[in-house]
């Protein structure tokens, strides 16, 4: 896979390299692989045309093509839908949210988030906080922890954007990210889960990794998966 031969100007084109190269990360922090960023112009973005790949990046959930999150080095990517169920069996802990709190490894807040998602799949980010009394501006940097954190064990994705409208139902403002439960989205979406024990979910995504990556690739992500 040539990283310089890798060009995205339409949606269309970004939904085929995503499929291709499994991982998309917004920016370029895996070494010597594509990101989002490389694969555009600077002038496509934030444009709010179709060719702008800001939006792409909240379409391709949406559709079902990839899932989105900062699911490790607490960067936003995206996953593949072939791929997403295999990298959640890597990443996702075996014990539930509630568990993980009563054993002390999650805060409250944590818990009380992935509850809040769970009971209102697709919430957007401003009715989160206030569902989770969480609206201070003070709570903003343990919300944000906290969203990180169940997306690092893929308990969360974005579920894509809603547009924020007056009371006439016209657009006022920015859209909002939207979050679900990482199962949910799945089903949604018809993917099965990925229930290979480790060793083997190991070996068939450093079998991945391997065909199709670049070894500053492969070496960086044998790191953040223990492969």
């Amino acid at each position: 896979m040539n990283e310089a031969d890798l060009k995205a100007a339409t949606y269309e084109d970004v939904t085929k390299i995503v499929k291709e190269v499994g991982i998309l990360p917004l920016s370029s922090f895996i070494p010597d692989h594509p990101s989002l960023e490389s694969m555009t112009t600077q002038e496509q973005w934030h444009t709010g045309l179709e060719t702008d790949p800001w939006l792409w990046r909240d379409r391709l959930p949406g559709d079902g093509l990839a899932a989105y999150g900062r699911f490790f080095a607490k960067k936003p990517l995206l996953i593949s839908a072939d791929l997403f169920p295999l990298i959640k069996n890597l990443l996702e802990d075996p014990y539930s949210v509630e568990e993980r709190y009563e054993d002390g490894l999650l805060p409250k807040s944590a818990v009380e988030l992935f509850q809040a998602v769970e009971a209102n799949e697709g919430i957007d980010v401003k009715a989160l906080r206030a569902v989770t009394g969480m609206k201070a501006k003070e709570s903003k940097n343990e919300f944000d922890r906290a969203l990180i954190e169940l997306q690092s064990k893929t308990d969360l994705v974005i579920a894509g954007i809603s547009e924020r409208l007056n009371a006439n139902g016209t657009k006022n403002g920015w859209n909002s990210t939207c979050y679900m439960t990482a199962l949910h989205w799945m089903e949604l979406h018809g993917l099965a889960v990925n229930a290979s024990p480790t060793p083997e979910a190991k070996n068939q995504f450093r079998a991945y990794i391997q065909e199709r990556y670049s070894s500053k690739a492969v070496q960086y992500l044998g790191k953040i998966f223990k492969l």
